[in-house]
């Protein structure tokens, strides 16, 4: 019983420990943006959005690519994991292969192809260069397909013998079971394409116009900079805030 009780109280210690080296770095950002040059204040903020108006048009970039990336990656994925997950078709392990290599491949391997393809496209120093490549994720496909394949084959094939419609399978079969997967799965999307930065200095280099808030977040001036971080990390907080219930549940279900 001793020996059950201090291996708890272990755990907690460790788990108490952890949530303090993350929480940490963000609260002292938090509070320190609420103080200048000692004293407390909104002065950080106010120069911020009143002073500086760049940092808002960074923001509001960040906030479109990080939406239509998540859309129409979702977009994208939802079909192609369907189709994986329960379709039967000649060759689908083998492509299905080819995704989990793409999966596998790291993110600096994929750099020049993509940068060859929007330079021969003229797509360079547009918005298309920073939302394009990250459009399509291999590993959206591959969870998705995980997904899916605990919803029951039984249910797909009654449903389709029902509505002979492989769309209205998809619709009123699939896609009620995996609302929680869905929106876990398009946080996941929305932080990685937020967080973005590689992608931004090397297919835009030639028009700091478009660029996202996470490349120009280290200009920021000194006399600003931890309102500007607090700003800048306030929508993915939020996001884990208001969808709490929703990953938890996603977590437990689908065992992540």
């Amino acid at each position: 019983m001793k020996r059950k009780r201090l291996y708890y109280a272990l755990r907690l210690a460790i788990l108490l420990a952890l949530a303090l080296l993350f929480i940490y770095p963000v609260l002292t950002t938090a509070i320190k943006s609420f103080s200048f040059e000692g004293k407390p204040g909104l002065y950080q903020y106010w120069e911020l959005f009143v002073t500086n108006f760049t940092y808002l048009k960074y923001f509001w970039n960040s906030v479109f690519y990080a939406s239509v990336i998540t859309a129409v990656s979702i977009l994208i994925s939802l079909p192609l994991g369907f189709l994986f997950a329960k379709l039967r078709f000649k060759g689908r392990d083998s492509i299905f292969f080819i995704f989990i290599l793409v999966y596998m491949l790291p993110f600096q391997a994929t750099l020049l192809p993509n940068y060859i393809q929007l330079r021969d496209f003229g797509m360079l120093n547009t918005p298309l260069a920073l939302t394009l490549p990250m459009m399509f994720s291999p590993f959206a496909v591959f969870l998705l397909r995980q997904f899916m394949k605990t919803i029951p084959d039984e249910l797909i094939d009654y449903t389709l013998l029902e509505t002979s419609s492989v769309l209205k399978t998809f619709r009123y079969a699939v896609l009620p079971q995996i609302k929680p997967a869905i929106v876990s799965l398009a946080i996941l999307i929305f932080c990685e394409s937020w967080n973005m930065v590689d992608q931004a200095l090397i297919f835009s280099m030639d028009n700091n116009d478009i660029l996202p808030l996470s490349v120009i977040l280290g200009e920021i001036p000194e006399n600003v900079r931890y309102a500007g971080g607090t700003v800048y990390m306030f929508p993915i907080i939020m996001l884990f805030v208001m969808f709490r219930e929703t990953l938890e549940q996603s977590m437990e279900a689908y065992k992540l």
